[in-house]
């Protein structure tokens, strides 16, 4: 294949990948939700002529393309959205109350659209297959683990697979790699803290879960002060802490 052909060819189509990703924009859906994402994602590959398999994973679409002759490799793109609620001004926002593409997912599905698109052009000179994951629930969910379970890596087996995350701080048209490991995985905690509740003005007679709340969330930093080597990296993360209901009560 020429590559710099490939190169052009894929500015050409960028007005109709942005126009994709600004359709998903307007209209993001949480993990396991994603039933509009997944309809527009069959409806370009029904005009593209690309195969696929849905549902699988239960909102995710597994397309191929290639003469299934030589080596399989894959190409893997997320479709959920966050909980979150849009506040930018831009025409394409979301309609939907409360959910928005903040983490960039409706990028990286509209552009693997973009490789469906420019690979079945090209199809008669793969000898192979490329495998397109469009997975469901990457924010939480494990929706990529319910793929690889219901057999999305196999007849025939991926040998290799390829993703990418778009990201803002990154000059446009560059890309950033590295040897190893690159982004990180993520784990969830969940802690209840229980006292003795009571009323504000006698602390001394209670044993307040909010202070202690405090200090546990302090020290959970120490995890990777003193329990990480200085030359890896992680985070400890609490984003969320519910207490008491009233000015004037400490709560049990």
């Amino acid at each position: 294949m020429d590559y710099q052909k490939i190169k052009d060819e894929s500015k050409s189509i960028s007005d109709w990948i942005i126009k994709i990703r600004r359709e998903l924009h307007e209209h993001p859906e949480l993990m396991y939700e994603e039933f509009k994402t997944s309809g527009l994602i069959r409806r370009e590959l029904d005009k593209l002529g690309v195969s696929y398999k849905h549902p699988i994973a239960e909102t995710g679409v597994l397309a191929s393309i290639g003469n299934g002759n030589g080596p399989c490799v894959a190409l893997r793109a997320d479709m959920d959205a966050l909980p979150i609620h849009e506040e930018t001004d831009v025409p394409f926002k979301s309609k939907i109350d409360g959910k928005m593409h903040a983490c960039g997912h409706d990028c990286h599905t509209s552009m693997l659209l973009g490789a469906a698109k420019l690979l079945k052009e090209k199809e008669s000179e793969i000898n192979g297959t490329v495998k397109l994951l469009f997975q469901p629930a990457e924010e939480g969910g494990a929706g990529g683990k319910l793929m690889r379970e219901e057999g999305a890596l196999e007849n025939p087996e991926v040998e290799r697979i390829f993703g990418l995350h778009v990201w803002p701080q990154m000059p446009t048209g560059q890309i950033g790699s590295k040897e190893g490991t690159f982004l990180a995985a993520t784990t969830f905690l969940d802690l209840t803290i229980k006292g003795v509740g009571g009323h504000a003005a006698v602390p001394h007679l209670t044993r307040d879960p909010v202070l202690t709340s405090a200090q546990i969330i302090t020290n959970l930093q120490s995890i990777i002060s003193r329990e990480l080597d200085p030359l890896d990296s992680g985070v400890v993360s609490i984003s969320a802490i519910q207490g008491g209901q009233a000015a004037n009560v400490i709560p049990p």
